[in-house]
């Protein structure tokens, strides 16, 4: 018998009861710690993915006060600036209010490559050819049936109309695929020709492309400059900036997540330290009897160790194994509600769960370990439980 195989027995077989409880007890704790960091990731996700050389630029009011389309080429002027697309947030529902998801009226060419955009199914001279055509990321494709050649009946609030569009394409984004993913882009010289004269020729944002990266700060100050003192001035930073202006928003919320993902791994410890704690108490004279027949202190710990790092490891496990199952249920249940969230299984995550999980067990196990390791021969034969 092996200190290893002795290990698996004392921390599965000895007493079968506790030890499913505490690989229960883990199993719940890694897949609400995979849970909930996998959350945090998906709401960075939009922001992480932000190219480095793109910058964009809005009402310096407010995100919901309008530009005047005359500004785009005066920014395509600056140096350094490569290109210039533009957009505005469309608001429509399909159907019903809870089939929500995200559509933004765009200028086609550049749009397309502004944002890299490339055809999954479709075509782009299908879309750029007939502007009451739209293109939908695969997200929607999944989440309602869509094909290329289908029509999207949408009713919006904020531009009352008979709006309907034919899908041209499905599309992907290799730069920026978790907002592309359950967006439709459609013409914004569709949306423009309705529109009341105080909003018509005018953009939500300006999104430009530049040369280099570097440049970015160069570049964000001399657009602002353009427009300074002007009855429209302009707030312009980077993609990743401007994203992350929403994701502040919620703050709160996920510095909480942030510090709950933390206590998870304390209870973690406590279940496993408990759990090996009451083990080597209830073998107080076992541990005697090992040490008699020539077992040195430093095996004893490795035997401690050993239980809690296989405990974690099985119950780690378990929670990982059973996290994608999770993340789908939940994602589909959030697709349902309207909100398509990007919750997927990081291998990042999974290993760092996993890892903690055999840690956590065996630094749980150090106080129990290191309190048998000093017990003398005698007392640990003469106590009896």
């Amino acid at each position: 018998m092996t200190l290893a195989g002795l290990a698996l027995r004392n921390a599965f077989l000895r007493n079968k009861t506790r030890a499913l409880l505490t690989v229960l007890g883990t199993v719940v704790a890694a897949l609400a710690f995979v849970f909930l960091r996998s959350v945090l990731t998906a709401w960075y996700a939009s922001s992480e993915a932000s190219a480095a050389d793109r910058v964009v630029t809005r009402n310096a009011v407010s995100i919901i006060q309008p530009l005047p389309l005359s500004y785009r080429d005066r920014i395509a002027g600056v140096p350094g600036v490569t290109q210039v697309s533009f957009s505005n947030w469309f608001g429509g529902i399909y159907k019903d209010r809870k089939n929500f998801f995200a559509q933004f009226a765009v200028d086609a060419q550049s749009a397309l490559d502004v944002f890299a955009m490339r055809f999954f199914q479709g075509s782009k001279e299908e879309f750029l050819g007939d502007r009451n055509s739209c293109i939908i990321g695969r997200g929607l494709v999944e989440r309602f049936g869509f094909k290329v050649g289908d029509t999207i009946p949408l009713f919006s609030e904020i531009y009352p109309g008979d709006w309907r569009f034919k899908v041209a394409g499905i599309i992907e984004s290799p730069d920026d695929e978790a907002s592309v993913r359950n967006t439709m882009f459609f013409h914004w010289a569709r949306l423009n020709e309705g529109r009341r004269p105080g909003l018509k020729d005018t953009v939500g944002i300006f999104t430009s492309k530049i040369a280099k990266a570097a440049d970015s700060p160069r570049v964000v100050r001399e657009i602002d400059a353009l427009f300074a003192n002007s009855d429209n001035e302009t707030h312009t930073e980077t993609e990743k900036a401007f994203r992350l202006n929403f994701v502040t928003g919620s703050g709160a919320i996920l510095s909480a997540l942030e510090v709950v993902s933390g206590v998870i791994l304390v209870i973690m410890a406590l279940v496993l330290g408990n759990t090996l704690a009451m083990g080597l108490r209830e073998r107080t004279s076992e541990l005697g009897a090992m040490r008699a027949i020539g077992f040195l202190p430093k095996h004893v710990r490795r035997l401690a160790v050993a239980e809690g790092a296989m405990l974690g490891l099985i119950g780690g496990g378990l929670g990982v194994l059973l996290s994608p199952g999770a993340l789908s249920f939940f994602r589909k249940g959030m697709a349902q509600s309207g909100f398509g969230f990007p919750l997927f299984l990081n291998t990042g995550i999974a290993t760092a769960a996993l890892v903690s999980a055999i840690l956590i067990g065996a630094l749980a196990s150090a106080a129990p370990a290191w309190r048998a390791g000093q017990m003398s021969v005698v007392d640990a034969l003469r106590r009896q439980e």
